[in-house]
């Protein structure tokens, strides 16, 4: 996270008093690294992935499950381990090739992960992704104590409870850091910059962080909800908290709860400053679909959130304005900022004849001395405006024994605001001191982690392929930032894959099928169905399809073919509703768990029941409800964890023999399917098809269906109550509820 200086930090006063000196020679640093660089073309292709793990102590007698603050210790005895000295289970020796770089993350349970070196731009060196994943996390489990876990999901779901930490370490509202009714200063990871982030952010503000998340209200949430009010009240300024907190919302203070949410980041080097700039924009278009897609943190606080992703959360939990920035008192020297330093981006910066200027309809505040500067010296108005739009935010952050530096060798005063921008994605400039021979890059940053080493590994090529397919196929995302920001907004909806439709281009290659570039494509609402699956009946190519057509041209073994099929397959049956979001999937483990009740609540047992759940499937238990038919495919790779030892299974026969008589039995209304394990949800689409074309209205076909598919029907939506005799879970479709002689709405 960030630049990891060494040294002694200064205090929010004098780090204040510095911050033109910084900005100064920041744009300084900019100017030498960008002209020194500018002109370098044919860079290879090159990327890497960083994934973010939580470590869990897991004690089965109590099924409780608790966070360790054991980060710096953990991390030291990966370092320490030699490229000869692990042995698996099996007596595999790993290789150097195979270690990762491991670094430290925001909270004290927490690890970054990296790949030693790089991966190339070929379909072979892409699918490699998957294994260097799965030596990390066995890197990571061997050196954890007795009970301990690893995982890749954004947030431990207890975070901030009663007893989340395994020596009950209790917070100090009244401490030195970040003030928390919840979280204590000791969850931070001690590198001395996190602490001062922290610190400085508050300080900065003027108050402590407000997040606020809707809660997922269920019929006795009320009760939840009071007892949150009740331990708010009980501290000096609990009323003007309760006051500014939206109804019916989980309420969080401190920073750990959202840069103590893990996330997958790809970053990749470009050919030349052009395409990185191009790419930069393009990839900034798909950052909250590729948030919806996949979401996986509907659990905040022990409590059940009516949102599944994390992006808001931590874009609160590092919110560094004042209230004059924020416009709500007036400002005395006219800085207003629309937007926390963590956040969408506000402008495109190619200067492609697709990135038509008028795309750029938000406020874009700058800093106007860094722009003239940025002007004078060369550099171009849109790169100019972006670095500028940077530079408008405070250093927070500045080590004393860094304050002067070479302005001609180093980039610590470049790095120190661009590293605290926290966007989607991130231009990155090559490093003035630079012994690698690194150029310039682009970092994705909106995924969600997954359960399995499979999926963040098809996420990531995903995203790896697609960038190749944009340069290649020379496509045009481009639409209306205005729009960018509105789909950020509804990738946060629960369950927005199936529920939200999302503004997106009709057609991303009409450019190049007519010689007059339109000035005002088509930019309308479609289903991430539509988007990644197309819509013939639109002429609307899919993402998928574009990649598989880009595929087909890259040379690569049957295998490594197979695997990037699979990896396909799973994001097309995930956009079209065929199979949950690891947040629908949790959501529902929670609602359908004995010892729930109906609060909203997630107690320590379900919690401890809902991880054990998670780290089977992450070490290889089929998990139909979560990955449907492509589960058993899953399963096997998690159990492989190595290179190229499983390939395309595909659906199973008898599998699909069971399934068609499955929905055979559904159609003539029995109560006992012929499958009752398959247990894969129905959209509010499907669940209307079903109900229009096949049932006629039957309540004996309405029990069959909510058989059939386990009782899940509440996979969308708000539900009748199971206990109460109501025949089957109820799903909307609008404000209608299709369960039969029900009358309840959503």
């Amino acid at each position: 996270m960030g630049l990891l200086t060494v040294g002694q930090p200064l205090s929010w006063s004098s780090t204040k008093a510095k911050a033109e000196y910084i900005r100064e020679h920041g744009i300084i640093q900019f100017i030498n690294s960008y002209n020194k660089y500018k002109n370098n073309l044919h860079a290879p292709f090159k990327w890497g992935d960083e994934v973010e793990f939580f470590v869990c102590q897991m004690d089965e007698n109590e099924k409780r499950a608790r966070l360790p603050f054991s980060a710096p210790e953990v991390i030291a005895k990966l370092e320490s381990i030699s490229e000869e000295v692990l042995d698996d289970a099996e007596g595999e020796v790993m290789s150097k090739e195979k270690l990762a770089i491991w670094h430290p993350e925001y909270a004290n349970w927490m690890i970054e992960a990296t790949p030693a070196a790089p991966y190339d731009g070929t379909l072979d060196g892409i699918v490699r992704v998957q294994d260097n994943m799965a030596n990390r996390r066995k890197l990571l489990l061997s050196v954890l104590q007795d009970g301990q876990q690893v995982f890749t999901l954004p947030v431990f779901p207890r975070l901030g409870c009663e007893s989340f930490t395994v020596d009950d370490i209790k917070p100090d509202s009244d401490g030195e850091v970040s003030k928390s009714l919840y979280i204590p200063d000791s969850s931070i990871q001690p590198h001395p910059r996190f602490p001062t982030l922290t610190r400085n952010i508050r300080e900065r503000r003027g108050e402590k962080v407000m997040i606020s998340v809707p809660a997922y209200l269920d019929k006795n949430t009320a009760s939840t909800l009071e007892t949150q009010a009740k331990k708010i009240l009980d501290v000096d300024g609990g009323n003007e908290i309760v006051a500014q907190l939206k109804e019916n919302s989980i309420y969080m203070d401190a920073m750990a709860f959202g840069m103590g949410a893990g996330c997958l980041q790809v970053t990749f080097q470009s050919a030349d400053v052009t395409e990185a700039r191009l790419i930069y924009d393009q990839l900034a278009v798909l950052g909250p679909i590729m948030l919806a897609m996949t979401a996986a943190s509907p659990i905040w606080k022990g409590i059940l959130a009516d949102i599944d992703a994390r992006w808001n959360i931590i874009s609160a939990s590092v919110d560094d304005r004042p209230r004059e920035e924020r416009g709500l008192d007036q400002s005395s020297n006219g800085k207003v900022l629309p937007k926390s330093r963590y956040s969408t981006i506000d402008c495109y910066i190619s200067e492609s004849k697709l990135n038509r200027e008028h795309f750029n309809d938000v406020p874009i505040p700058m800093d106007e001395t860094s722009y003239e500067t940025l002007l004078s010296e060369g550099i171009d108005s849109r790169m100019a405006r972006h670095v500028a739009h940077l530079f408008v935010r405070d250093p927070l952050v500045i080590f004393e024994d860094k304050l002067s530096v070479n302005d001609e060798t180093q980039t610590d005063h470049m790095e120190n605001l661009w590293s605290t921008n926290w966007n989607s994605v991130r231009f990155k400039p090559p490093p003035l001191t630079n012994p690698h021979g690194i150029q310039w890059r682009v970092e994705f940053r909106t995924m969600e982690l997954g359960l399995t080493d499979f999926e963040n590994a098809a996420f990531s090529s995903f995203m790896i392929l697609l960038a190749q397919t944009i340069v290649a196929k020379k496509l045009d995302l481009y639409m209306p930032i205005s729009l960018v920001d509105e789909n950020m907004e509804r990738a946060h909806k629960r369950n927005a894959v199936e529920n939200q439709k999302f503004y997106f281009r009709q057609c991303i290659d009409c450019h190049l099928r007519d010689e007059k570039l339109d000035m005002h494509p088509c930019v309308k609402e479609f289903t991430m169905d539509q988007i990644f699956n197309g819509d013939s009946t639109l002429g609307m190519r899919g993402l998928i399809a574009l990649v598989r057509d880009y595929v087909k041209e890259m040379p690569g073994t049957e295998e490594s073919l197979s695997r990037v099929d699979n990896y396909l397959e799973f994001i097309a049956l995930r956009a079209s509703g065929k199979i949950p979001t690891t947040a629908e999937w949790m959501r529902h483990q929670v609602l359908f768990h004995d010892a729930y009740k109906f609060d909203s609540a997630v107690s320590e047992e379900i919690c401890y029941d809902l991880l054990m759940q998670c780290k089977a499937t992450a070490e290889g238990q089929v998990n139909d409800k979560l990955y449907g038919k492509l589960a058993p495919v899953i399963a096997e790779s998690c159990l492989a964890g190595d290179a190229l030892s499983w390939v395309h299974q595909g659906l199973p026969e008898e599998y699909e023999m069971q399934e068609a008589a499955s929905k055979d039995e559904m159609s003539a209304g029995n109560a006992e399917p012929a499958f009752p394990a398959l247990d894969t949800p129905l959209s509010p689409r499907t669940i209307q098809r079903v109900w229009s074309e096949g049932t006629e209205g039957s309540e004996g076909a309405t029990e069959s269906l909510g058989s059939i598919w386990g009782g899940d029907l509440r996979h969308w939506a708000d539900f009748c109550d199971l206990r109460s005799g109501h025949a089957a879970r109820c799903s909307a479709v609008g404000d209608q509820c299709v369960c039969v002689g029900c009358t309840c709405t959503v």
